[in-house]
């Protein structure tokens, strides 16, 4: 049986992040191996994002997208939306990350690195173009309704 106490606790650089080590255990014991290079921190409980699909030319496609971050690194997230949603490997996207400031920025831009799919949920991991200089400190979801991104001010920017 695991048990939270087995871990190792995180440094104090990297105590920020909202954490579950539990779930990087389980995570390693459903796959098998871990193939990241980058070590991956799982989230809990913290407020989505959008992502949006963009052009060759970096132009935003269709209409921006609700997601959930399941885990961070400084090279990428895995994201979790409502719905089965087939986005290609290698589609570039922008992210919304302005309801988390402890990125730093408003916007990132990154690339799918895969996606899995079923009737009810997507999963997708993505690899920030530019990679994040620490792990940020991710704020937590306080909203009782999900909002749809697109009825946002800043959708049309």
């Amino acid at each position: 049986m695991i048990r939270p106490q087995d871990f190792e606790h995180s440094s104090a650089d990297e105590d920020h992040v909202l954490l579950t080590e539990y779930a990087a255990e389980q995570a390693r014991e459903w796959l098998g191996h871990e193939h990241r290079r980058l070590h991956r921190f799982p989230v809990q409980a913290s407020r989505p994002i959008a992502l949006r699909e963009l052009d060759a030319e970096h132009n935003g496609v269709g209409r921006w997208l609700m997601v959930d971050i399941l885990d961070i690194s400084k090279g990428g997230m895995c994201l979790m939306a409502s719905g089965a949603h087939n986005i290609p490997k290698g589609q570039h996207l922008l992210l919304d990350v302005r309801s988390h400031p402890g990125l730093g920025q408003l916007r990132l831009e990154a690339e799918v690195r895969w996606c899995s799919n079923c009737l009810s949920f997507t999963t997708l991991g993505v690899r920030f173009l530019v990679p994040l200089k620490t792990a940020p400190s991710l704020a937590m979801e306080r909203r009782t309704e999900r909002r749809d991104p697109n009825d946002e001010p800043w959708a049309d920017e």
